[in-house]
C-alpha cells in the first residue's frame, strides 16, 4: 500500500506541474484537466491493486464471489477430479493442493463461514482461529471493534498531520468526511453483507479497494487544496507594498509638479521686475545723455565718451534700485500663490 502511495504521489506530481507549465491554456482547462488527469491515475491504481490482490478462495475453486450454492458444488466436483493426488502423480504439490480446495470448500459451503470469509477476508479467520471445524464464529463487538479501530485511529490522525499547514488545511474537513462515509460504507456492507455485484470482489476485497481509494483521494484533496491556496495575510502585505509604492511614487510626481511650479512662479515674478528696469534704464539713458551733453560739451571728444559711459552706468543703478524699491512695495502675489499650492499639495496626501 505504502508503494502505491509513493507511485501515485510521484504521478501526480509530474502530470500536475507539467499541467501548470502550458502557458497556452487557460485556467479553467488547466483546472478541468488536472481533474481528469487525477481521476484516470485513481482508476488506474485501483485496477493495478485489484490486480496484486492475493487470490481469493473463489478465485481456488474458479468462480465468482456472488455463485450460489450449486454453483459452487458443481466447481468443487469438477475441480476435486481434476487435482486429485492420483490423478497428478507427477506432481509433488498434488496432495497439498487438493487439501487447500477441500478446506475451501467446506469455509464457502457454510453460511456463517462464507460470511465471516466474504465481510473480513482470510487474515482475519486466520487472527480468530476459525476452522471448517468450527462450530460457532466469534463476531463479538470487542472483536471487530480492535479489528477495525486501528485503521480509522491512525487514518485519522495522518489525515490530521497532513493536513496541518495552511495550504493544505482546506483538505481536512474533506478527508475526515471521506473516512467517516467510509466507515458507515464498510458497516453497512459487513453487517448486511451487501456489496456491489458488478466487480466479481468479496466485500472485504471491495472494502480494501474503498481504503486505498480513500488514501488516494486524500493525496489528491491535499495537492489540490496546495495548488489553489492563497495566502490572505500574504495577499494582503503584497496589497499594501504595491498602494506604498504607488504612493510613493504619487509622491515623487507632486514633487516634481511642485518644483516645476516653483519654476513658472519665479518666471512670472522676474519678467515684471525685468521689463521695469529695462525701461527705467532706458529712460535715465535719456536723461543721461541729455543732461551729458550740456555738461560735457567743453570736453575734448574721448574724455567726453568715457565720461558720458560712466554717468549712464550710474543712472542705470539708480533706475534699477528705484524699480525693486517699488516692486517691494507692492503685494506680494507670487508668494501668495506659491503658499496656496504648498497647503492644497499637503492637504491632498
Amino acid at each position: 500500500m505504502a508503494a502505491s502511495i509513493v507511485i501515485f504521489i510521484i504521478l501526480i506530481q509530474v502530470g500536475v506541474s507539467y499541467i501548470a507549465g502550458q502557458k497556452s491554456m487557460g485556467y479553467a482547462a488547466k483546472h478541468q484537466l488536472t481533474i481528469g488527469f487525477f481521476a484516470t491515475v485513481v482508476v488506474c491504481m485501483v485496477a493495478y491493486d485489484i490486480a496484486v490482490m492475493d487470490p481469493s478462495y473463489y478465485d481456488i475453486l474458479g468462480v465468482s464471489p456472488h455463485v450460489n450454492d450449486r454453483t459452487l458444488k458443481k466447481a468443487y466436483k469438477s475441480l476435486s477430479k481434476k487435482l486429485h493426488p492420483d490423478k497428478n502423480p507427477d506432481d509433488p504439490e498434488a496432495a497439498e493442493n487438493f487439501m487447500l480446495m477441500q478446506e475451501v470448500y467446506e469455509i464457502l459451503s457454510k453460511k456463517d463461514l462464507r460470511e465471516t470469509y466474504d465481510s473480513y477476508g482470510q487474515d482475519y479467520m486466520v487472527n480468530a482461529r476459525i476452522s471448517p471445524r468450527s462450530h460457532s464464529v466469534d463476531l463479538s463487538y470487542e472483536r471487530l471493534l480492535m479489528y477495525h479501530a486501528p485503521f480509522y485511529f491512525i487514518s485519522a490522525l495522518v489525515a490530521f498531520a497532513l493536513t496541518i499547514s495552511k495550504k493544505s488545511n482546506a483538505a481536512r474537513s474533506y478527508a475526515f468526511v471521506m473516512l467517516f462515509g467510509l466507515m458507515i460504507i464498510e458497516w453497512y456492507s459487513k453487517t448486511y453483507h451487501e456489496s456491489i455485484s458488478y466487480f466479481p470482489l468479496t466485500v472485504y476485497q471491495q472494502i480494501e479497494c474503498l481504503k486505498n481509494i480513500y488514501h488516494y483521494l486524500l493525496q489528491g484533496a491535499i495537492m489540490y487544496a496546495g495548488m489553489v491556496y492563497q495566502d490572505v495575510e500574504e495577499a494582503k502585505l503584497f496589497l499594501l507594498s504595491n498602494l506604498h509604492k504607488q504612493f510613493k511614487e504619487q509622491q515623487l510626481r507632486l514633487h516634481k509638479q511642485e518644483i516645476m511650479l516653483r519654476l513658472l512662479i519665479k518666471e512670472v515674478l522676474k519678467k515684471p521686475a525685468d521689463s521695469a528696469v529695462a525701461q527705467e534704464s532706458k529712460e535715465g539713458g535719456q536723461k543721461v545723455l541729455s543732461s551729458a551733453g550740456d555738461e560735457l560739451s567743453n570736453l575734448p571728444a574721448a574724455e567726453r565718451k568715457k565720461a558720458l559711459e560712466r554717468k549712464r552706468e550710474q543712472q542705470a543703478a539708480a533706475a534699477l534700485e528705484k524699480a525693486k524699491a517699488k516692486q517691494s512695495k507692492e503685494h506680494p502675489w507670487g508668494l501668495y500663490i506659491f503658499v496656496a499650492l504648498s497647503l492644497l499639495n499637503y492637504f491632498s496626501k
